[in-house]
């Protein structure tokens, strides 16, 4: 099949989460990606695959690192001076390079984006790192928690009478790899208009300020300071978590007053809908403990399936909270395909997060799981940059590859 970006090549040095993930959308469309790490990074790669057991046997899977799924993997190491040639020949090859260490770090192995632009004008340099380029905390090192932290994420999530709470994954490096990844085929897209490459600068912390809604408007332009409100909406108290007999159900009866109205009906309170104090979603903002016991005080007496099966076929936007296993069973999940299975040599069937990307005419696709460390060696080095074997063997006894 031909994809959306079959004719992209990109050098990835990406690790962790945030670039690997912005590369693996890249791919998932149809991108040649080169995933290059030392030998050293790749075993640590490989030391933290998915555990199971398999006949009895217990086993890690690299396989299922999703995140590195479509990808070409090489081992070089780039504290050599034949290393940094070598990444310098693939950078002649390719369109992109993709990084996420601290700032300044390239630049210090004569891999910086300068360095790379006397390599190949054109190049797309994307750089992900926690706090951006420049400002006064560039030089620090810093991860996700730190984001949320500085951000105000963390300020508004859980519950009045709790600590600040972090986000359950690790949202800033998700959405930073998103807006790199969009940035790239941006840049791409004004490169075929005008011939030229680009730096890319994403930061963890600005992916999340970009996320919060209209939190820091709701300060710069009403002066008003929001906090955490648990798992009730900003917007209203008709909107939020509730207890079922069996768990636990997202119910969102005050999108609008319409909607609330319905809800209204359904639990046999039309009453509320006449009564100010409740009938517009300002009055009922004013009463959240109130409104959000009138919903408990429904939903706590009956099953997720049958409060989701109610309120859904009346219009009222239901559903259940899943755990994760109830989650890849959800049929919705199913029919989306967001679980592949795929045959691997060595680890045999593996089933991994499939890809969001439903386009009509190029869709994203799941070609193959992620490569072992060095596993395209030869398809990259000799294949592409026409070296020869005997080439491979002297750089891997001398650590370069």
């Amino acid at each position: 099949m031909n994809q959306a970006l079959s004719d992209v090549t990109v050098l990835d040095l990406g690790q962790v989460i945030a670039m690997p993930f912005c590369t693996m959308l890249l791919a998932d469309m149809g991108a040649r990606v080169i995933k290059v790490e030392s030998r050293e990074r790749g075993r640590e790669r490989v030391s933290l695959g998915i555990k199971r057991k398999r006949n009895g046997v217990e086993e890690r899977v690299p396989a299922a690192q999703y995140r590195d799924r479509n990808k070409l993997a090489v081992t070089l190491e780039l504290k050599t001076p034949q290393g940094i040639e070598l990444f310098k020949e693939l950078v002649r090859h390719c369109d992109v390079v993709t990084e996420n260490f601290s700032v300044g770090t390239l630049a210090r192995l004569g891999l910086g984006y300068e360095d790379l632009k006397r390599v190949k004008p054109d190049i797309v340099y994307a750089s992900i790192t926690a706090f951006g380029q420049h400002g006064p905390y560039a030089a620090q090192r810093g991860y996700d928690m730190l984001a949320q932290a500085i951000s105000g994420y963390m300020s508004i999530t859980g519950f009045p009478d709790q600590p600040p709470t972090r986000s359950g994954q690790s949202i800033s490096d998700y959405y930073a790899g998103m807006l790199c990844a969009f940035s790239i085929v941006s840049a791409l897209h004004y490169r075929h208009r005008t011939g030229k490459g680009q730096r890319i600068d994403l930061a963890l912390l600005d992916s999340l300020l970009i996320a919060l809604d209209n939190l820091g408007e709701r300060y710069t332009v009403g002066g008003e300071i929001l906090t955490r409100a648990g798992n009730v909406s900003f917007g209203g108290s008709s909107s939020g978590i509730y207890p079922a007999t069996d768990g636990h159900v997202a119910i969102a009866a005050g999108a609008s007053d319409a909607v609330w109205r319905r809800f209204c009906e359904l639990i046999g309170r039309s009453d509320l809908t006449r009564d100010p104090a409740f009938a517009t979603a300002a009055a009922r903002r004013d009463r959240r403990d109130q409104v959000a016991a009138i919903i408990q005080g429904w939903t706590g007496q009956r099953s997720r399936a049958e409060v989701v099966r109610v309120l859904s076929s009346a219009g009222v936007p239901a559903a259940p909270v899943n755990n994760v296993v109830e989650m890849v069973a959800d049929p919705q999940v199913q029919a989306r395909e967001m679980f592949v299975e795929l045959d691997h040599p060595t680890y045999g069937s593996v089933k991994t997060t499939g890809t969001p990307l439903k386009l009509s005419e190029t869709p994203g696709r799941v070609r193959w799981l992620a490569p072992m460390p060095g596993e395209h060696n030869e398809d990259v080095f000799v294949g592409l940059l026409g070296h020869s074997p005997e080439d491979l063997v002297r750089w891997k006894a001398s650590g370069v590859i």
